[in-house]
C-alpha cells in the first residue's frame, strides 16, 4: 500500500522586521515569505515577525526593530527616504549601530516595485514621480491609489521568482552606477547615495542565503 509523503519538517527561521507601509512593505514581504516556503530546497521555513505599529518615520521603524529584537539574531528595517533626510540618516546610523539590516530605498518603495520589470535609472523629484510609471507596468487604471491594498495585491500578483531575480540584478547595476558618484554621508559617517539607490537586493540576498535558496535567485 503506498503511503502518502511525509511532510519534511524544517526549523524556523525567524526575522523580526519593520516596515513603514502596512500594506506595499508589509504585504511585499509576506509574499516573499510564502514563495520562499514553497521551495522544496530550502533549509528553514522563513517567517517574518513584523515590528508593529507601521508608519511613522525612517527612525521609528528602526526604533521599533531594535526594541522588539532583543535576543533575536535576525532583524531587518524597510524605510524610505521621502524627503525625510535627517530621520533618514538618524535610521542608517541607528541600524548600523544595532546591527539592524538595512533595506532602505531613495526616494521610495515604488522603485523597487519597478525594477522588478524594467530599468529605471532616473533622478525624481518626489515619490509622486514613479505613479504614473508603476501603473502602466503592472496594467493598473490612471489616478488609482498605488497604496491600496487591492492595487498592492494586482501588483504582487504579477511578481514571480524571475522578477525578483532581475529586480536583484537590476539594484546592483544602480549599486556600481553609485559608485561613480560621490556619497552622502551620515552623521557617524555612513554612506548613502541620492536616488536611485536601495539596499533592498542586499537585504533579500541575505535572507535567502541564510535560508538555503540562494542558487533558486541566481545568486
Amino acid at each position: 500500500m503506498n503511503r502518502p509523503a511525509t511532510k519534511v519538517r524544517r526549523p524556523q527561521l525567524l526575522c523580526i522586521i519593520g516596515c513603514e507601509g502596512e500594506n506595499q512593505d508589509k504585504m511585499y514581504f509576506e509574499k516573499i515569505q510564502s514563495i520562499v516556503n514553497s521551495m522544496e530546497e530550502r533549509v528553514y521555513d522563513l517567517l517574518f515577525d513584523f515590528a508593529e505599529p507601521f508608519g511613522g518615520d525612517p527612525k521609528c521603524v528602526v526604533e521599533r526593530v531594535t526594541a522588539k529584537s532583543i535576543g533575536k539574531l535576525h532583524k531587518m528595517a524597510v524605510f524610505d527616504y521621502d524627503g525625510k533626510k535627517e530621520k533618514y540618516e538618524e535610521a542608517i546610523d541607528l541600524a548600523v549601530e544595532n546591527q539592524v539590516v538595512l533595506g532602505y530605498t531613495n526616494y521610495c518603495f515604488d522603485l523597487w516595485l519597478i525594477l522588478h520589470k524594467e530599468n529605471y535609472f532616473n533622478k525624481v523629484n518626489n515619490q509622486d514621480d514613479y505613479g504614473r510609471k508603476l501603473r502602466r507596468i503592472y496594467g493598473l487604471e490612471r489616478g488609482v491609489n498605488i497604496k491600496k491594498k487591492d492595487k498592492v495585491q494586482v501588483i504582487l500578483s504579477q511578481i514571480e521568482i524571475e522578477d525578483i531575480q532581475a529586480a536583484i540584478v537590476r539594484a546592483e547595476l544602480i549599486a556600481v552606477k553609485n559608485l561613480e558618484k560621490e556619497a552622502n554621508k551620515t552623521p557617524k559617517e555612513n554612506e548613502y547615495h541620492d536616488n536611485p539607490d536601495t539596499q533592498m537586493h542586499n537585504l533579500l540576498k541575505s535572507i535567502f542565503q541564510k535560508v538555503g535558496v540562494a542558487r533558486r535567485f541566481g545568486l
